[in-house]
């Protein structure tokens, strides 16, 4: 099909989240020439980075912090991928994307008590529940605009409306991308460099059923919904590996928040179920709470059922680590108008979550006894107990006064994707560069994931990538000049 209209530039980029708006400008910065492509029409599109709490750490360690620790997080976090060039990138470069960001519009200012969250965007995001509330004029909201202004000014050309659709390849090389408009019309950008980064695949129902649930109806939409898989399905057409593609970054959010927007994205229970247990409808544990809210997330997820799940917990975890972080769901929950069954008895509490009593009462039981004597590594599945980020490690639920809520998995953005190289630069499956063609962001996988679902913070990913596929694409461009 012959496109509507055809137009050429150094640089195409498709997606406006924070990957291709930093890619955007620093391609820009150093003479190239960008068109970047976004899919959403509004003038405030939805992007995960628009919506996001702001905060810019590396694995919940201080993005300032030596370079070693941050790898050696990063690996640690992601067990199983272990692609420690991605993870020295982004150790590396961690810092200094900050310092780009806050030279082009970002204010950074500590967000909280905990270590990571030093700098995080101003102003700040989490103070308030509910996604209305959440994200308009606030740090992600702000900078996207800044960024995007400053583009333009630079004499980038952004274009709104237009989806991509299909790589153009020439002798093994991408040179440039295909497009269609909210209007119907063709696109075409012919480009000696492109880059993805549209998000992951986390608003494409058949992907995330395919890949990491087999009710993605039954998943809470964290973010946007807007990455639907389409650089993914691009970069594998034109012959590039994808990996990690089963996890992604999310929180544990109350059930009822499948429906009402006020319950997310704030509050989460990630604190609450990581200090008690999380059963499924028989009563029984089904994953290693240690691990964290995002692990969590991903084993509600892959259950049968992913609404079949609770918290159970007793009213000292309840106003403890309930009571914790910058939301916390004690008191917003029930102020919200969430559903919280409590009962003074597991035998009661069990009846009105139609489980079997004494199936919960032996799960409580074999949960305190092994915390009383030491042995969490003997539970199945057994208990990580970690040095605390977001965790105050496990409690016993001995009473008085029991709780449950019912859980539903919220995701945010998709882990898996494009496999790159330390400048984003996308690999074949033998790990072979594909000339001119890149990914950053949601879009590219191997950094995140793996056994335990690590999350290594996906702001700083997005702009780490970007920058370096920018400055990449532009030594390419200067030596082929």
């Amino acid at each position: 099909m012959m496109p509507n209209a055809s137009l050429s530039a150094d640089f195409a980029i498709v997606g406006g989240g924070l990957a291709g708006l930093v890619a955007a400008n620093r391609a820009t910065e150093l003479g190239c020439s960008v068109i970047l492509l976004e899919a959403g029409r509004e003038s405030l599109y939805p992007a995960n980075s628009r919506y996001a709490g702001g905060v810019f750490h590396i694995a919940f360690r201080d993005i300032a912090a030596a370079t070693e620790v941050l790898q050696q997080a990063i690996v640690e976090a992601s067990e199983g991928l272990r692609d420690e060039a991605l993870a020295h990138a982004m150790a590396t470069d961690g810092l200094r994307v900050v310092d780009w960001l806050a030279r082009h519009g970002a204010e950074f200012g500590r967000g909280g008590e905990y270590p990571f969250m030093g700098h995080m965007l101003m102003p700040f995001s989490l103070r308030e529940t509910g996604f209305q509330n959440h994200w308009r004029g606030k740090g992600g909201d702000l900078l996207l605009q800044r960024l995007e202004a400053t583009f333009a000014a630079s004499g980038g050309r952004f274009i709104r409306d237009a989806r991509a659709r299909e790589l153009q390849m020439t002798g093994g090389r991408c040179s440039g991308v295909s497009a269609q408009t909210g209007q119907g019309e063709d696109l075409l950008i012919e480009a000696r460099a492109v880059l993805l980064a549209d998000g992951g695949f986390q608003g494409n129902a058949a992907m995330v059923r395919k890949y990491i649930s087999p009710r993605p109806e039954h998943l809470c939409k964290r973010g946007a919904g807007t990455g639907m898989g389409d650089g993914i399905r691009m970069a594998q057409a034109a012959g590039a590996a994808v990996t990690g593609m089963d996890k992604f970054y999310g929180h544990v959010q109350c059930a009822g928040a499948l429906h009402d927007e006020s319950l997310w994205p704030y509050p989460v229970l990630d604190i609450v179920a990581s200090s008690a247990i999380v059963v499924d409808g028989a009563g029984r544990r089904f994953t290693d709470e240690g691990l964290g809210g995002v692990a969590i997330a991903n084993a509600v997820a892959a259950l049968d059922e992913p609404l079949s799940s609770f918290v159970i917990l007793d009213e000292a975890i309840w106003s403890g680590p309930g009571g914790a972080f910058l939301l916390p769901p004690n008191p917003a929950l029930e102020r919200l108008g969430a559903t919280i069954h409590r009962a003074n008895d597991i035998e009661t509490l069990a009846a009105k979550l139609g489980m079997q009593a004494h199936t919960l009462k032996r799960t409580l039981q074999e949960y305190n006894e092994a915390l009383a004597g030491g042995r969490l590594d003997t539970l199945s599945p057994r208990r990580t107990v970690k040095p605390a980020t977001l965790a105050t490690g496990p409690w016993p639920i001995n009473g008085p006064g029991y709780l449950a809520i019912a859980l539903c998995a919220g995701m945010t953005y998709t882990m898996g994707g494009v496999v790159i190289d330390a400048n984003g630069q996308a690999l074949d499956e033998g790990h072979r560069p594909i000339p001119g063609l890149y990914a950053a962001g949601a879009t590219t996988g191997g950094i995140e994931g793996g056994a335990n679902a690590g999350y290594v913070g996906g702001l700083a990913k997005a702009a780490v990538f970007g920058l370096r596929s920018a400055e990449a694409v532009a030594r390419d461009l200067e030596v082929s000049a």
